[in-house]
């Protein structure tokens, strides 16, 4: 009970940072549309009324919905925050705390995204209202959307522990956000954020499908928009990999953070 009441402490003190800062919150949630809406004019442009990588110009329409919402909902920017607390001293405040200082970036992190997911889900509803042919394939399928939730929920933890990891680097380099940019990236690419998997050649959608890339949005983006349905092997090989991509970043995390706190030293914060 007393972990519960610190955390429902945590979660009010974010919605009230929140709600303080709602207009930036608002900015940067529109600002997060450009990409994933310049990609689908660029694959609506090339395809006209054919078929590319098996996806008709509705397809594309519906899958970069989908990304935009995905992307939304698990996009992870602890990264820049730890790096800043770590260089500037001020993580020291943290961990004099009676919470591990991840719990505070975690509270944070479920505070926006219920935040975008109240403000994105009736958005897409409505347009799926007015024209049924954006309606997710999951919606009609409680079991595909109950198995769509699940792999939103392995990619929060898959790119939060990634975020965070990358952040740690901030205990032996000033660089750890320019390396993020690197791996962001190979992500853009990889995890189907610019373009469908398929539309890549099949040596690199390889790759991407075993290393923590399409497990974080590509995976989910194919649940919600029905292209896993009726291939329940492709579905479970996606939570296994998802499963086993967490249990190596719990190893590293611990390792990293250890190593890590022997390593800092800050003297105010």
């Amino acid at each position: 009970m007393n972990w519960w009441y610190k955390y429902t402490m945590l979660l009010r003190v974010e919605w009230a940072v929140m709600m303080a800062y709602r207009s930036e919150s608002l900015i940067w949630m529109i600002g997060s549309f450009i990409q994933p809406i310049v990609s689908l004019s660029v694959w609506l442009s090339i395809t006209g009324n054919g078929v590319i990588g098996g996806y008709s110009a509705i397809d594309y329409v519906v899958y970069f919905i989908g990304v935009l919402v995905v992307e939304r909902l698990t996009r992870s920017w602890d990264v820049w925050e730890l790096d800043s607390e770590i260089r500037q001293g001020t993580l020291s405040a943290k961990l004099l705390r009676p919470f591990h200082p991840m719990h505070w970036s975690i509270a944070q992190n479920i505070v926006y995204k219920l935040f975008f997911a109240v403000l994105l889900i009736p958005a897409w509803l409505v347009l799926a209202w007015i024209w049924p042919a954006l309606r997710p394939a999951a919606a009609a399928d409680a079991g595909l959307m109950g198995l769509a939730l699940l792999a939103l929920l392995g990619s929060n933890i898959l790119r939060y522990l990634t975020g965070y990891e990358f952040g740690m680097l901030a205990f032996w380099t000033n660089r750890a956000t320019a390396i993020f940019a690197l791996y962001e990236a190979l992500h853009l690419f990889l995890a189907g954020r610019i373009a469908p998997l398929s539309m890549f050649p099949e040596p690199v959608a390889l790759i991407a499908s075993w290393f923590p890339f399409y497990s974080t949005v590509g995976f989910p983006v194919d649940l919600l928009t029905g292209k896993l349905a009726g291939r329940p092997d492709l579905i479970v090989q996606g939570f296994a990999q998802q499963a086993v991509w967490i249990m190596i970043l719990i190893v590293i995390f611990r390792f990293q953070w250890k190593r890590g706190l022997a390593k800092y030293s800050a003297a105010g914060g």
